[in-house]
């Protein structure tokens, strides 16, 4: 009668792991109602396992895609205060706001908890990960106290060291300390975007403005100038970076440098960043143009900003694994050079261009339960393509979906490049290079490439067909709301995503 039961229960256990209850976090509704926007910070993604890998691939690659989520959930947050001043604060404090948003390159999520599960009848895999608020909030409130003692303690080292006349170690200091001050801005945006606070008591704004003012006079003061020609500013550049890093083994990647807090490039981002790769390698620098797979290697960001007859130039070196800032620099270039030098510091449409950016900005999809990627044969940060270059387009989608490419040129017009686009089974977490090439020529100036992708076909545009492109002839808010559509409040979700890639386009 033992081996009888025995033999009925190893039969039954199949049928009991396979009737498991899902957590409830796998239901939208269920979801929602246990993880509130108001408390937690959410990631959330689920896969087909349509090509039959092990569960362990599938839920690893399911845990890090849920993380980067939930981190770009913040980015997007952060560029819609900035470009939309949704705290209607005043004009000052915004300002500010937008020129501290530039420093974030990435997100620390503190108590980051993941849970996974795998649907074995289904063979759905599935992973959430989640934060609570609070605890994000009181460790960037830490960190930025951690970051002002060590401030305090490096400026009392550094007026030493100036009276010493010790002003290459000086330099050196005031570098570190900048790198720091970097740390700051990116630790005040992440609170503020979390609290909607921009009075936030840990942000301590006084003393961290009067560190800034202090360091830039005492940089002006060691430098014997505050204004650079543009290979002069290039030179100063490379040089801080070969005294800040102890070797100059590891390469590095210099991204075209943007207009104040968009993605806008211009002719004087090409010229600047040409000029600092070659004094990168007359420093003893390896310098690249594309990323290498499996290797270390560092990324050069930059942001020029109007300042009155001067353009002032903030730079930071990161590494690509973990986003830490290593090192750091400002400086100032005259624009009375640039402008006899008919090198245009300004993008092309600008005005149209924060138009088009505004309405992207609201109600953007992070949470759409699909993840895609875009990019190009030259990358994805801080596009140029000069005329006659050839764009081909890469995308890489975690399921099967529809894709639709809006292309928009700088004259304000919308072409439908691609639309309802299937990505199939045979290309899912691949990356597929879309077989049509596209070809650099006028209009000219910064333009976007949005891509939305769903589970379903896309609603329809109304196009009309000119110079073999189909041209949307519908204004930008019905576009966006029959691609981007409603958002879920139901049980049955429509999967979605969308990404857009910014590119400043010119003659050579």
């Amino acid at each position: 009668m033992k081996s009888i039961s025995l033999l009925l229960l190893i039969a039954l256990v199949p049928l009991v792991d396979s009737l498991a209850q899902a957590p409830v976090w796998t239901n939208y509704v269920h979801r929602k109602a246990n993880f509130p926007e108001s408390e937690y910070l959410v990631g959330f993604m689920s896969e087909n396992n349509i090509n039959g890998e092990p569960e362990e691939v599938v839920l690893e690659r399911l845990q890090g895609y849920s993380r980067e989520q939930l981190v770009e959930s913040i980015l997007v947050d952060i560029q819609s205060i900035s470009t939309l001043n949704i705290h209607n604060v005043n004009a000052n404090t915004h300002e500010e706001f937008k020129k501290n948003s530039t420093s974030v390159s990435n997100a620390s999520i503190v108590g980051l908890k993941t849970e996974t599960y795998y649907d074995k009848r289904k063979d759905i895999g599935y992973a959430i990960s989640y934060a609570k608020k609070k605890d994000i909030i009181n460790h960037y409130s830490n960190e930025i106290a951690k970051s002002l003692n060590q401030i305090n303690t490096l400026y009392t080292i550094i007026q030493n060291q100036i009276q010493a006349g010790n002003n290459e170690n000086a330099l050196k200091s005031l570098f570190e300390t900048q790198t720091l001050l970097r740390n700051i801005e990116q630790q005040s945006t992440m609170l503020i975007t979390l609290t909607g606070e921009y009075n936030h008591p840990a942000i301590k704004r006084d003393e961290f403005n009067q560190h800034k003012i202090n360091i830039d006079n005492d940089l002006i003061s060691i430098r014997n100038t505050d204004q650079f020609k543009l290979d002069d500013a290039a030179f100063f550049i490379a040089y801080s970076l070969s005294i800040q890093l102890d070797n100059t083994d590891t390469p590095i990647r210099v991204n075209n440098f943007t207009y104040e807090d968009t993605p806008m490039t211009s002719s004087f981002s090409r010229r600047l960043n040409a000029s600092i790769e070659q004094k990168l390698i007359q420093q003893g620098f390896k310098v690249i143009s594309q990323n290498i797979d499996n290797q270390d290697y560092y990324v050069l960001n930059g942001i020029y900003w109007d300042a009155a007859d001067k353009l002032k130039v903030s730079t930071i070196l990161r590494e690509t694994a973990s986003s830490t800032a290593i090192a750091s620099t400002d400086c100032y270039l005259t624009k009375s050079f640039l402008d006899q030098n008919q090198i245009s510091y300004k993008p092309q449409n600008y005005q149209e261009a924060m138009v088009s950016m505004q309405q992207f900005a609201k109600n953007e999809i992070t949470d759409g339960g699909l993840k895609i990627d875009v990019f190009t044969n030259k990358g994805k940060d801080n596009l140029i393509f000069e005329e006659n270059e050839e764009m081909k387009l890469f995308v890489k989608a975690n399921r099967e979906c529809y894709l639709r490419f809006i292309y928009h040129l700088a004259d304000g017009s919308k072409v439908l490049l691609l639309d309802d686009y299937y990505i199939s089974r045979e290309y899912v977490n691949k990356a597929y290079q879309l077989p049509e090439t596209f070809t650099c020529a006028e209009p000219f100036g910064f333009e976007i490439l949005q891509l939305n992708a769903q589970s379903t076909p896309f609603e329809p545009l109304q196009t009309q067909e000119q110079y073999g492109y189909k041209f949307i002839i519908e204004d930008s808010e019905a576009i966006i709301q029959k691609t981007r559509g409603f958002k879920k409040s139901t049980n049955t979700e429509v999967l979605k995503a969308e990404k857009r890639l910014s590119i400043t386009t010119m003659t050579p």
